[in-house]
């Protein structure tokens, strides 16, 4: 009987990482076909000979060098700004007692509730209103798209520090300021270094929110801002969609989202094995 639900779980897995995986499976084989074999009805599982210029084209046929540079800013500064902000603003809720604490930090999932396309008319709106006020541009600036992915990804953000914070026992920070050091010193040696996990997983968070997020992109850039996400639509031509060229660019567009998980992701890791660790 034991050996049976062994097998039975086994090829649970297996079908659970195929019908995971096969997608991405799927992206990389189709950027490395030709045209022809893309357009057929009854494309094959493997390509019947590999393109590699696939994945130069996308370079020249549309200008990915620069989409790539603003995902890159874009995406960088929101996570700076949204994991700095996310890391006081959990300390203070979960450290602090102050009238309003609990509504404030239910607020924050509540924000959660609402679709981001009911915000897309008011930013725009928002922006241009400040723009004719105040001379002050967002729309088709970097600056328009931080803010407005700084501001959705920070409620859920400063949830996950908070619960990260929690955790943390209030000995250690006293320990510190009985040695000698000061609040902020305590702060910025014991606690920030300890709530590294839940850090790595803020930053991942909203590292993957703007450089995957589309729908305020389509209204708040112009040609000299657009990002990656909107680059793959000019390879959709009038009567037909390059869908290997599409696919080579998903698979460069994912590359760095790879990257940056793999190297924190030992932080990852390391935060879920402490927090099981813990009594």
């Amino acid at each position: 009987m034991r050996f049976m639900r062994g097998i039975v779980s086994i090829l649970g897995i297996i079908f659970l990482l195929t019908f995971v995986l096969f997608p991405f499976y799927w992206m990389v084989i189709t950027s490395l076909k030709y045209e022809t074999d893309v357009q057929t009805l009854h494309p094959s599982l493997l390509p019947s000979k590999i393109r590699w210029s696939n994945y130069l084209d996308i370079w020249e046929i549309v200008p990915m060098g620069k989409y790539f540079k603003n995902s890159v800013i874009v995406s960088s500064v929101t996570m700076v700004f949204a994991t700095v902000i996310a890391t006081l603003a959990g300390y203070a809720l979960s450290k602090f007692r102050f009238p309003g604490r609990r509504v404030l930090g239910t607020s924050f999932l509540i924000t959660q509730m609402f679709p981001g396309i009911m915000f897309l008319l008011p930013y725009y709106l928002i922006f241009i209103l400040i723009k004719d006020k105040l001379g002050i541009p967002f729309v088709g600036t970097y600056w328009g798209l931080i803010i407005t992915y700084t501001a959705f990804v920070i409620p859920f953000a400063i949830w996950v520090m908070r619960g990260y914070f929690d955790t943390i026992p209030s000995e250690l920070e006293e320990a510190a300021l009985i040695d000698g050091c000061g609040f902020m010193g305590a702060f910025l040696k014991v606690i920030v270094p300890t709530a590294r996990p839940g850090i790595a997983t803020v930053a991942i968070l909203s590292f993957m929110k703007a450089w995957n997020e589309v729908l305020f992109a389509t209204v708040l850039t112009n040609r000299d801002t657009r990002t990656l996400p909107l680059g793959l639509y000019e390879f959709q031509q009038e009567y037909i969609t390059s869908w290997n060229l599409v696919m080579a660019a998903g698979v460069t567009m994912s590359i760095p989202v790879m990257i940056f998980f793999t190297i924190l992701q030992k932080h990852l890791v390391s935060g879920l094995t402490s927090g099981a660790l813990k009594d």
